[in-house]
């Protein structure tokens, strides 16, 4: 009996150190998931832009709708410069067209579709994890911690091309994996050459295949895939400049890139303090050591991602999201680590298991205060989410049907003529010659807009991202030789000429957009400015 009852009691400890260690693990990851799928509820109910430039993608997704055209003459407004792939445009053409046919807002659909993107990314870290390691617990293992990243839950519904680029990334790799023939192969090459067609960056699953079948020495087949891949990415880019003459002009626009490294190296720590990396790079570890030569493909595929991450996210136009692809392909890495965890826990020594918790509490409970304090915005938001859609609704049918200029892509879309609703893009573009913004300067020095709306304060702010300052400064100068601050609505600055009447516009003061006057009176920062 006492045997039994140690036996019994050895079983005990034993379960309770693998739960003590998995499932604090796993609760996190499901803290991520879960205010990803807050996020993206949010995102999708969203009444203005979810994040910057929404708005200006969508502007120019509606144009080729409506024109055919993706790349239109840049010296002409509205201004804009097309930045993605032709093939972004294409695809996210398609939820606008059936938002368009259903009479639902396109913007609402198109997001539904970045949504499904992100969706089938999941999806394939599923399939791929389990064909890689013929276990379902490990592949919904990968999967959770493919959405355990905090900073995917603000950009789930962002208008961009990223997810879509990833998700043919992903299926090339796993069409990869699958091939026994060449069809498969072939696939998984017209899939590669897609994600380049999509986002210009995607150069992972290219790389990482050629390398793998180069160190396999099947050089037959890396010289049959790699021209695959090249009719694939030449024969798209030469399709779109037959349509589109003007699309090496946008191309030569932006091939001389801006680099800025203090805010780079801020994204970088940020992408490597998710949960999936120390666990990716222990299943990093383990890949080298056991040698499965399909695994390390996607070890291949996982290193290269992070080294394009790091080369690109220098330029000023970089963000968390150059990050997607090395987060989502490490959950492929990591699942199987924490699955060894939760097999081997119970054979690990007491004192072993107690410092491995306490390294992964240090580690991780920061992150979980992130996700907590995250999920707290949300209900913030949640809470006065009518408030707040109310308020904006009333400003767009204030100044909607006049000329308008705006560093705010959301007002900018509402002008007669929407001009430089990307503001950031064309000031980069300004600062390496590629663009002038002396016409909009000459526009403004005439008093030709209406109204000129911009954030709060942002007359005399130095730089808005990574160093680079919407607008030039002859824009800026033009702003207040011959505007004035007439009134500020939630944070947003409205200016009228000078040359007016200097009342301020009665659909303006209905909406409750407060005069400088009073925000003088109540002490604000932006009054005190202005007088």
């Amino acid at each position: 009996m006492r045997h039994e009852a140690w036996a019994a009691e050895h079983i005990t400890n034993a379960l309770r150190r693998q739960s003590l260690l998995v499932v604090s693990v796993v609760v996190l990851l499901l803290a991520g998931a879960l205010s990803i799928a807050v996020g993206t509820a949010l995102g999708l109910a969203n009444f203005t832009d979810v994040a910057y430039p929404d708005s200006a993608n969508l502007l120019r997704i509606g144009e080729f709708v409506r024109s055919g055209h993706i790349y239109p003459d840049i010296d002409r407004p509205p201004y804009q410069v097309t930045v993605y792939g032709p093939l972004t445009y294409v695809l996210l053409a398609i939820p606008y067209r059936l938002a368009q046919a259903a009479g639902i807002a396109p913007q609402v659909v198109v997001r539904l579709g970045i949504v499904g993107a992100l969706c089938l990314c999941v999806l394939l870290i599923f399939l791929i994890s389990r064909r890689l390691y013929s276990s379902c617990p490990i592949a919904w293992l990968c999967a959770l911690f493919a959405v355990s990243a905090l900073p995917i839950a603000e950009w789930t519904t962002q208008i961009r091309g990223d997810f879509l680029a990833l998700g043919f990334s992903l299926l090339s790799v796993y069409l990869f994996l699958l091939a026994n023939g060449r069809p498969r192969t072939i696939g998984a090459a017209v899939c590669a050459g897609i994600a380049l067609l999509v986002k210009q960056t995607f150069w992972a699953a290219p790389i990482a295949i050629v390398s793998w079948l180069i160190y396999r020495r099947r050089y037959e087949e890396v010289l049959f895939w790699a021209i695959g891949f090249a009719c694939i990415v030449v024969g798209g880019y030469a399709i779109a400049w037959w349509r589109e003459p003007l699309m090496l002009k946008h191309i030569a626009a932006v091939r001389h890139p801006i680099f800025e490294y203090r805010q780079a190296s801020f994204i970088l720590w940020n992408a490597l303090s998710q949960p999936v990396v120390p666990f990716a790079a222990i299943g990093g570890l383990l890949v080298l050591w056991k040698s499965v030569p399909e695994r390390l493909l996607f070890f291949i595929y996982c290193v290269v991602a992070w080294l394009v991450a790091i080369l690109t996210i220098p330029q000023v136009g970089g963000n968390i999201n150059y990050f997607w692809e090395p987060l989502l392909a490490s959950a492929v890495l990591a699942g199987p680590v924490l699955h060894d965890l939760q097999r081997k826990a119970n054979r690990t020594p007491i004192v072993v298991t107690a410092i491995l918790f306490v390294l992964l509490l240090r580690a991780f409970f920061p992150i979980l205060l992130r996700d907590l304090g995250y999920l707290k915005q949300c209900y913030t938001k949640v809470s006065d989410y009518q408030e707040r859609k109310t308020k904006w609704e009333c400003f767009v049918s204030a100044v909607s049907g006049r000329r308008l200029l705006s560093t705010i892509p959301a007002v900018t879309v509402h002008s007669i003529t929407p001009e430089i609703p990307d503001p950031f893009v064309n000031s980069t573009l300004e600062l390496r010659d590629q663009w002038n913004s002396g016409p909009v300067v000459a526009q403004m020095d005439a008093g030709v807009f209406d109204l000129i709306v911009i954030d709060k304060g942002g007359a005399d702010k130095v730089d808005y991202y990574r160093g680079v300052r919407y607008w030039s400064d002859g824009m800026w100068g033009a702003l207040k030789r011959k505007y004035r601050l007439a009134c500020v609505f939630e944070d947003m600055e409205v200016w009228l000429p000078r040359r007016g009447s200097g009342e301020i516009p009665a659909s303006l003061s209905a909406i409750g957009c407060l005069p400088v006057a009073r925000q003088v009176d109540s002490g604000s920062a932006v009054g005190s400015q202005a007088q």
